[in-house]
């Protein structure tokens, strides 16, 4: 299986049982996929003007919408659709399937079921545009996708420490831009204060160059907005807090020496605003990059998993 898990999951257990499934059962990247969904009309009413929606890994609308009408108590319909398994996927790869429905002609209802296969992440370093740099020894990289992933030790970011793990876009951010990252998940340590996020500088190998600035979520305590207001190469202004959220959007938007920060938990739909710094040694066109420390202040030997989607780097 070399280490691939593979589960089913029904979500609404009070509306009629939905279940999928998939041939072959363990797919690895790659695979052609048979996923079946089988719906069972088991509640104690019929259901008026059903439609089943079924959705391959990695898509946010329906691949097949199908029509299922009426279905009276006790009716079972089976709908199989051909798909694949991503090639280059690590995470949770989702099979799912959604029903919609009448109750009596004045309410509607839903029910959702997925075949999930866990695929494990590994470090298979990244690929060109994008660069890797680290200020710890136990720093290593991966590429999935859309997907970036940075494991790192680290004892902070903050109080002239700095010690991080980052992959970065040379001089990708313009004097008016906006950087963005969702940041999917942090794992592989109980620390609160582990963080990962954006980072700009004038040279984040050479952050005492200038322009240097981050922006993180941190494992429980929020999220962080972090700036070096001197350009010694530490961070030394601070803004943020609140409550962690994983996954998160950050935001980053540059305006000439002016950094504005923002997030959302909502996939974008509202944004909430940090603080906007200034930051005077920021320069020309910066590099622009995802960072990761485990923040072993207290922690000894930790090591973090970070893993990013989405990283984008645009004028404004």
């Amino acid at each position: 299986m070399n280490g691939l898990q593979s589960v089913s999951t029904r979500t609404d257990t009070l509306g009629p049982t939905l279940t999928v499934t998939t041939e072959p059962a363990e797919p690895t990247g790659g695979d052609a996929v048979t996923a079946t969904a089988v719906l069972v009309n088991d509640c104690p009413f019929p259901l008026r003007g059903a439609v089943l929606y079924l959705v391959d890994p990695g898509r946010t609308t329906a691949t097949r919408t199908i029509p299922l009408g009426d279905l009276r108590r006790g009716a079972k319909t089976t709908r199989s659709w051909r798909t694949s398994m991503p090639a280059d996927v690590a995470g949770d790869v989702a099979f799912t399937a959604h029903v919609l429905f009448d109750v009596d002609g004045r309410s509607a209802d839903c029910a959702r079921a997925a075949k999930t296969v866990s695929v494990p992440y590994e470090a298979n370093g990244v690929r060109e545009p994008y660069r890797t740099f680290a200020t710890t020894d136990d720093a290593q990289f991966g590429q999935y996708g859309s997907q970036l992933v940075i494991w790192a030790g680290g004892g902070d970011l903050s109080g002239g420490r700095d010690e991080k793990g980052g992959i970065l876009l040379p001089g990708s951010a313009a004097t008016a831009s906006v950087v963005q990252v969702k940041t999917v998940g942090l794992t592989g340590s109980d620390n609160p204060t582990a963080k990962y996020g954006i980072a700009v500088a004038n040279d984040l190998t050479a952050p005492e160059e200038g322009g240097y600035a981050v922006l993180t979520m941190s494992k429980s305590y929020g999220v962080e907005f972090m700036t070096d207001s001197d350009s010694d190469g530490h961070l030394d202004t601070w803004a943020g807090g609140g409550v962690s959220t994983h996954p998160a959007l950050l935001r980053l938007v540059r305006a000439g020496t002016t950094y504005t920060a923002y997030s959302s938990t909502n996939n974008g739909l509202a944004w909430n605003e940090i603080a906007s710094v200034t930051v005077p040694s920021a320069a020309g066109s910066l590099d622009a990059g995802v960072v990761a420390s485990a923040v072993n202040l207290n922690f000894p030997g930790t090591t973090v998993r970070a893993v990013f989607d989405h990283f984008s780097v645009e004028a404004s």
